[in-house]
């Protein structure tokens, strides 16, 4: 694979046998870019213009300062790259642990428990789930009526369950005509095609933000397979995957939505949902 094309990965870990054993993890899928510093891995993530795939970063420095800071700032400096934090297991680290949570990183990475082969691979993942997850809800709550957030959030949080109105029912504990009665008075779509706008507005996020090809997007998000996506992206946003990621991804996407929002809303209340 071209450098210009594998993801970049950007981490302060102090340890040479801890960075040795992530960029071995990682060799073949992403390149990474050590920091010797929080500064200069603040400074690292402030200064590049293309996607990074994930930070990793430990809980204090060489001089036991706390990487709470860097996390907060960089949820603000670039709030679409996911941050990993990289800790110890045992009591004695917990304060830290709970310090790093409490900051916002996305991931916990565990020194000997799971950062080797696979397992570094399927927290990567993770992270970058669970940071467009919470890009995606935090561009869609304000678009939607406040009675349909808890619909949002599942669909959104839970892709792979979200192509069944009576499983999201069930997790929800309402009757699916519930659903239903809550999309219309809202002026909104019919359940089923809201829980795909959700995996949609998902993957226009992740093919903007990181250097995943459709396949794998698809994949991550239980498409049935890379063209069931294309073709549903064709024919809900009028464009093709690949043009959605050059038009921006999620802010694309979110204006169709919107648009479809409008459509609903101005059609009679006693009309039927498609």
């Amino acid at each position: 694979m071209p450098s210009s094309t594998v993801p970049l990965v950007v981490g302060y870990v102090p340890g040479r046998t801890e960075r040795a054993r992530i960029a071995g993890a990682l060799r073949g899928r992403a390149r990474v870019q050590w920091a010797e510093s929080m500064a200069e891995l603040r400074s690292t993530v402030r200064r590049h213009r293309g996607p990074i795939a994930a930070v990793f970063v430990a809980p204090r420095d060489a001089t036991g300062a706390t990487a709470g800071p860097v996390v907060r700032d960089l949820a603000t400096v670039a709030p679409n790259v996911p941050v990993i934090a990289y800790c110890r297991t045992g009591i004695e680290h917990s304060r830290d642990i709970r310090a790093l949570a409490a900051a916002g990183v996305h991931e916990f990475l565990f020194v000997g428990v799971d950062d080797a082969g696979a397992a570094v691979r399927t927290v990567l993942a993770s992270a970058q789930r669970a940071c467009a997850v919470e890009a995606v809800l935090a561009a869609l709550r304000p678009r939607i009526p406040e009675s349909l957030h808890p619909l949002a959030e599942y669909g959104v949080a839970h892709p792979d369950h979200a192509r069944s109105v009576a499983a999201m029912a069930a997790m929800l504990g309402v009757h699916r005509k519930t659903l239903f009665n809550h999309c219309r008075r809202a002026g909104a779509p019919a359940p089923a095609e809201l829980l795909t706008w959700c995996r949609l507005l998902l993957a226009a996020h992740m093919l903007a933000t990181t250097a995943s090809t459709v396949e794998a997007v698809a994949m991550d998000l239980e498409f049935p397979s890379d063209t069931a996506l294309r073709n549903t992206m064709k024919r809900y946003t009028g464009q093709r995957a690949s043009d959605v990621r050059r038009r921006g991804g999620l802010s694309y996407v979110l204006g169709e939505f919107s648009n479809r929002m409008k459509e609903t809303s101005a059609r009679p209340a006693d009309a039927p949902s498609n």
